[in-house]
């Protein structure tokens, strides 16, 4: 099968998780023998070409009004035009129609199409070309990508975000299967009429170990190290963390704070809370982070989508919990009593308190979240991503839902 992968960042450059979810996937389906290729967005107007383990990478030029992944300030008048462009980019068709032309291709695996837009679609539209979509953010239903505003996850979107995505909701109609990394997400864009024609299943994210050499249990440290990862804002609950924190703590809790503090927000955080030890990293990378922590909390306040963070620690014997928000519970299915409802600063804070207090209720759950680690492998995505990529690329449409279905089901037995 040759399969071309269509992300709008690819590694080196790494903003977030999906690129890294795509290059694990992409190298495992080569060599397994598949011929796959990779189609990404430069951070200019001139086209790259790169080979990245052994990888053909080819950037595409960035024909929006600017580039979304330099940091700088915006007007709201260009934020609107960027996104007006981006609903259809007539230049980013043209030069995929030609791209994809060119690569002669079984399947498109599109993922995050922000600075690219859905006229990827209508370019292998054009040249009989299948195409998977990943569901992997919100960027489809709102311009923020995340769903939230003044403090609050959006229950559903709002009439402005319904008026702007209503054109790429027609576009997906040219989407023959689409994969949700959670159901949560998946079912949000279905009940705002996307891929009406397209046939779902669920395909949770998994990450690559960080290291080679297994784990071994710890005796948590004194004074316990609740640890956060991650963006200090609003959506990631960076206040709803120090409640939590603040509920549970008894003078022998630590804070551990790792994430780039963009909004400037921890120096207010620790002066509320004098009494809360605080030590700050700045960005720092994860499997670092979690060999210092005894316990990670997510307190993500948005629908997170999926959410790695939350059994990332795991591989090291680290339990996690969070609040039940988006795909979440998804993550925890094999441990609901680690997750409380979204923005409970008290539930989470006694749960805190009882991993603290009870030692042997934070070994059990050390070693159950360490032994669920294999469920985020990618081997399991990995097949189940096959047999759909496979059945997109044989235009089987029926026969493949059903596949993929029972695909999910036998890998959770």
């Amino acid at each position: 099968m040759k399969v071309c992968f269509c992300n709008n960042r690819f590694p080196p450059k790494v903003v977030g998780g999906t690129e890294l979810i795509v290059y694990d996937l992409a190298v495992q389906l080569r060599d397994r023998g598949h011929d796959v290729s990779i189609l990404t967005l430069s951070d200019s107007r001139a086209a790259e070409t790169a080979v990245v383990d052994g990888l053909r990478v080819h950037s595409m030029p960035n024909t929006n009004i600017y580039n979304q992944f330099s940091h700088a300030v915006r007007s709201g008048l260009k934020k609107a035009l960027f996104g007006a462009l981006d609903t259809f980019n007539p230049f980013v068709f043209l030069y995929a129609l030609r791209h994809l032309r060119r690569l002669d291709i079984d399947t498109l695996c599109t993922n995050n199409l922000k600075g690219m837009g859905p006229a990827i679609w209508l370019a292998a539209w054009c040249l009989r070309i299948p195409v998977v979509h990943v569901l992997h953010d919100y960027w489809l239903l709102c311009p923020t990508s995340t769903m939230f505003r003044n403090g609050r996850a959006c229950e559903q979107a709002c009439q402005g975000c319904r008026t702007v995505s209503s054109p790429k909701a027609w576009f997906s109609r040219l989407v023959g299967h689409v994969v949700g990394v959670s159901n949560f997400v998946l079912e949000r864009h279905r009940q705002q009429n996307f891929f009406s024609r397209a046939l779902p299943c669920v395909i949770h994210n998994a990450r690559q170990p960080f290291s080679a050499i297994p784990a071994t249990p710890a005796e948590p440290h004194k004074p316990f190290r609740v640890g956060f990862i991650g963006r200090t804002d609003a959506t990631k609950g960076i206040r709803e963390f120090f409640a939590s924190a603040a509920a549970a703590h008894r003078g022998d809790l630590e804070l551990h704070i790792a994430g780039r503090d963009n909004e400037q927000v921890l120096d207010q955080l620790i002066a509320a809370h004098p009494d809360l030890p605080v030590v700050r990293y700045g960005f720092v990378a994860p499997k670092d982070f979690y060999s210092l922590v005894d316990l990670v909390v997510v307190t993500s306040m948005w629908n997170e989508p999926f959410g790695m963070v939350a059994f990332e620690p795991w591989e090291f014997f680290k339990p996690s919990i969070a609040f039940a928000s988006g795909g979440l519970p998804e993550v925890f299915s094999a441990f609901p009593e680690l997750t409380v409802p979204r923005g409970d600063v008290a539930a989470l804070g006694a749960l805190i308190r009882r991993l603290v207090d009870a030692p042997v209720f934070y070994r059990d759950i050390a070693r159950r979240c360490h032994a669920q680690r294999d469920h985020f492998l990618p081997p399991r995505q990995l097949q189940q991503f096959e047999a759909v990529l496979l059945a997109a690329a044989r235009h089987e449409q029926r026969d493949a839902g059903v596949r993929a279905i029972e695909v999910e089901r036998d890998t959770r037995s």
